[in-house]
């Protein structure tokens, strides 16, 4: 399902926003984002809070918001999401090739039985990720990950697979950062 601009669209997105700012004012303190290096304005603790924080306080506000369902066809497992990610992660790749940032969020979660009700969601209908899409605030930076040496292993755990190899012109993190 797709939400943009309507009335309809805003009070969903609402609705997940509060969901989102409860779940990260829990997380916030649990997880000690307001102490020890989270009080070094330039600490990556720091910088992580403070995005979290203004994306759940501008959350209703996205452009475009995506609920992926899934329409059961067994009993509830697990893994029943498993067939909808890889098409979460097709639209995050599409949106960044356009220009536009997206994140993908289990918010959905934590105002399910609302969002049914609101929405008169049928029982089979399985709420799997919350999208948020929109054109970032700064600018994209470059794609980065770890060489595929640290992530791809070939009979041997923490041994790289002679056949893995990054292409030519790949951005890589530095390897000080180790093994994922």
């Amino acid at each position: 399902m797709v939400f943009s601009n309507s009335e309809r669209s805003k009070q969903v997105k609402q609705l997940i926003a509060q969901g989102a700012q409860t779940l990260w004012d829990s997380k916030r303190s649990a997880d000690g984002y307001d102490s020890g290096s989270g009080r070094q304005n330039d600490s990556p603790k720091a910088r992580m809070a403070r995005t979290m924080q203004h994306y759940v306080d501008h959350f209703a506000e996205v452009p475009v918001l995506v609920l992926a369902c899934l329409i059961r066809y067994r009993e509830p497992s697990p893994t029943e999401g498993a067939s909808v990610y890889p098409a979460c992660q097709n639209l995050l790749l599409a949106a960044r090739a356009l220009g536009y940032g997206g994140v993908l969020t289990g918010f959905q979660g934590f105002v399910e039985n609302e969002l049914r009700t609101f929405l008169d969601l049928p029982d089979e209908v399985a709420l799997s990720a919350t999208i948020t899409l929109g054109v970032p605030e700064g600018s994209h930076g470059p794609v980065r990950r770890r060489p595929l040496s640290n992530l791809v292993f070939g009979d041997t755990w923490g041994e790289a697979a002679p056949w893995a190899s990054d292409p030519p012109g790949t951005a890589v993190l530095d390897s000080r950062f180790g093994p994922a």
